[in-house]
């Protein structure tokens, strides 16, 4: 015969029971957005999710779930600026998002990297807009206005949040020993400096030199800094991680589309690993 104290405690337990099963089938209320251009950057992230569900918007698979116990949101953008910015106000538009981060391959561009190294900058440039005179092409800024704005006002290098740069980049050093090395070489990390984006796919030194003499340029790709603008117009945090999987222009000994092809999977390896481990550390200091 079941006393009242064991009654008591009986209840107690189905409640208690009631409310975990509710808390686990509960929405969240926000999502980290990741993004990648290649299937090969989203696969190693895709990989590792838990409780997915996966739909298909214009051709782009969209992955929610669990990554390290985050609520996350993986997606790929599409190649180039303007398949990244759709996609990314898409999201944005769908989805209540707390920060976006982009992870993939960039090509080097700074003397100081080289392949596989992780570089995640501080400010980003579109360096393919402008205006081409009697004198060549000239770089111009971009309208940009951000939320609570009257107007539009010019720039040229669109900053990432600085909260969150500081904190994927102490997770980018807290993996530096997981990071897969390049013909024996270690992983550097660099963190801050420009990253620069156009659509173009830069295989040329005469291209490279000027990336670096006109804008200081650490790396470049064909996403970044569209993805950013997208985010600073809609009031999101956002960071972008790159790993370089070839040179622009090439090492010498090869051209950097045969760089890239050979190396495309460690560079997309390693920014993920950077990726999991930002979330690893956001779990913790929950």
């Amino acid at each position: 015969m079941m006393t009242a104290k064991s009654y008591q405690r009986v209840i107690l337990f189905l409640l208690l029971v009631a409310l975990c099963l509710a808390s686990c089938g509960r929405k969240p209320s926000s999502y980290w957005l990741v993004l990648y251009a290649f299937p090969s950057e989203g696969q190693p992230l895709r990989s590792r999710m838990t409780a997915v569900s996966d739909t298909v918007w214009a051709g782009r698979r969209i992955s929610v779930g669990f990554l390290e116990g985050e609520a996350v949101i993986l997606a790929a953008s599409g190649v180039g600026t303007t398949n990244a910015a759709l996609t990314t106000q898409y999201l944005l538009d769908h989805y209540p998002v707390r920060g976006i981060l982009f992870t993939g391959i960039c090509d080097g561009v700074a003397e100081r990297h080289k392949i596989g190294d992780i570089v995640i900058p501080d400010r980003w440039v579109t360096h393919d807009f402008g205006d081409i005179g009697p004198n060549g092409f000239r770089p111009d800024s971009i309208a940009v206005a951000q939320p609570g704005d009257s107007g539009f006002r010019a720039a040229i290098y669109l900053p990432v949040d600085t909260l969150l740069l500081d904190r994927v980049c102490a997770a980018a050093y807290a993996a530096a020993e997981k990071l897969k090395p390049i013909v024996d070489r270690p992983v550097q990390i660099s963190c801050g400096g420009v990253g620069a984006t156009g659509n173009q796919f830069i295989d040329q030194p005469e291209k490279r030199r000027w990336l670096v003499e006109t804008f200081n340029a650490e790396i470049v790709d064909m996403e970044s800094a569209a993805v950013l603008h997208t985010a600073l117009a809609n009031g999101v945090p956002c960071v972008i991680i790159r790993s370089a999987s070839d040179l622009a222009g090439g090492s010498g000994s090869a051209t950097a589309e045969v760089e890239m092809r050979e190396f495309l999977q460690i560079a997309a390896d390693n920014s993920a690993v950077v990726v999991r481990e930002f979330f690893r550390m956001a779990r913790r200091q929950r």
